[in-house]
């Protein structure tokens, strides 16, 4: 007994059934996976099956989008068909499937020639390449394999898929702050000593500035946490529904 795709079946000398192969395209186009049975040596049936779908994921995605990423990409070993018509349910952008792990590890080798920095989330053995190779590698920490999670340069430890665009939302929101309360200081520092040296800021006057910097400073970074706790009760973009698949999320350099 022998139970596969079609092309298992072929290198196990199987006869190619007609009907089977026709109820594999069908099946492939509603977003299952066929196999093929076959017992000594004729094929009996074709079985399906399919994941469960993720209720978070087109939400996910629909947020990825509203975050300032430009391209979602779908790696995955599962059956072409199988993979678009997961795709087109949940807003993928391209869709790359029956890849291998080491064709993983090239498309995110392609997309780094093309100008993007990738980040890749997995959470399987297969996926540790790819990991490896992204700019940013991320690990399903609560349902990830244990290579993945020590290749990969973030863990997300709960498996909640809406974790990732808060992650990079709150991460460009931490690099902008930054770079404000940078230019806050510099320019403070600057108009002090150009006080100084024209004879117009006494050390009274330089101390209310320079403290007075601080506190604005801090109350510019305080505004991370308020954008933290309104992500944490966004409502959601979209109607839920798809399954987990290694997504790669790829954002075009500046």
């Amino acid at each position: 007994m022998a139970v596969g795709n079609l092309p298992l079946l072929r290198a196990e000398g199987i006869p190619e059934d007609h009907g089977a192969a026709a109820e594999v395209e069908r099946l492939a186009g509603l977003g299952r996976t066929p196999m093929v049975v076959a017992l000594d040596g004729r094929v009996i049936g074709v079985v399906a099956v399919a994941d469960r779908l993720r209720p978070d994921a087109k939400e996910m995605i629909a947020r990825l989008h509203a975050n300032g990423v430009k391209k979602v990409v779908m790696l995955t070993g599962d059956n072409r068909r199988v993979a678009e018509a997961v795709a087109a349910e949940v807003g993928v952008d391209e869709v790359r499937g029956q890849l291998l792990p080491e064709d993983k590890l090239v498309a995110v080798q392609q997309l780094q020639r093309e100008g993007y920095t990738v980040a890749m989330v997995g959470d399987g053995v297969n996926d540790a390449p790819a990991l490896a190779t992204a700019d940013i590698g991320v690990a399903m920490g609560a349902a990830g394999t244990g290579v993945a999670i020590e290749t990969a340069d973030i863990a997300l430890m709960k498996d909640d898929l809406l974790k990732l665009p808060q992650a990079i939302g709150l991460a460009r929101s931490t690099v902008s702050v930054m770079r404000q309360n940078i230019a806050i200081a510099l320019l403070t520092v600057v108009a002090l000593l150009i006080g100084v040296f024209g004879g117009g800021v006494t050390m009274a006057i330089g101390m209310l500035v320079h403290e007075g910097s601080v506190l604005l400073v801090i109350v510019n970074a305080m505004r991370l946490m308020r954008r933290r706790q309104q992500q944490a009760g966004r409502p959601p973009v979209g109607p839920a529904g798809t399954r987990t698949t290694d997504p790669v999320r790829a954002e075009q350099t500046d």
